[in-house]
């Protein structure tokens, strides 16, 4: 009985000191990958989960199987990404990628699930396999991009601008041509 009141006791100490290194743990990406990444615009396999990376140009960064979860990418310009053969599993789950640019980017399985793209570019992207799951895309231009077979259930696209837009299914959406 006297070890379970001093484990009782020992517990508010436990927990002030999870409190205490929080604010520490909410920054889980490497900042030795992201200081990499600035130089070569590349991260392959890397983690910059809740990275701040808003407004950066990152035309062409390689973000091959790169975990980016909750990373803040808003208004950052992804595009131009040459479309490789080769399949990139990048996830974006849960991160802000408002008004950001991913024209052209290869995003073929990527993993979106959460996402704020409101007003994001991704027009010519191949989205194709990709989870948009419960993905916010108010006003996003999805004009030539591919989604075929991508899983968008609860997404939201009100106001999405589709002009030769291959859907989920396979039909091209002309809507607004």
């Amino acid at each position: 009985m006297a070890i379970i009141q001093k484990t009782y006791q020992l517990l508010p100490l436990a927990l002030a000191a999870a409190t205490a290194v929080w604010p520490w743990a909410a920054e889980a990406f490497d900042a030795g990958k992201m200081e990499d990444f600035k130089t070569t615009n590349v991260c392959k396999y890397c983690d910059l989960t809740d990275a701040p990376l808003g407004g950066r140009d990152m035309r062409g960064a390689d973000f091959q199987n790169a975990n980016l979860s909750g990373a803040v990418l808003s208004k950052a310009n992804l595009g131009e990404r040459p479309m490789e053969k080769r399949t990139l599993v990048t996830n974006f789950e849960d991160a802000n990628l408002r008004r950001t640019d991913l024209s052209g980017a290869n995003l073929h399985l990527a993993n979106f699930t959460n996402s704020y793209l409101r007003e994001a570019n991704l027009s010519g992207a191949d989205l194709g396999d990709a989870v948009l799951l419960n993905a916010n895309m108010k006003g996003a231009l999805l004009a030539g991009a591919n989604l075929k077979g991508a899983k968008l259930d609860g997404a939201k696209l009100d106001d999405a601008k589709f002009c030769k837009t291959v859907m989920p299914d396979g039909a091209v959406n002309n809507s607004g041509c």
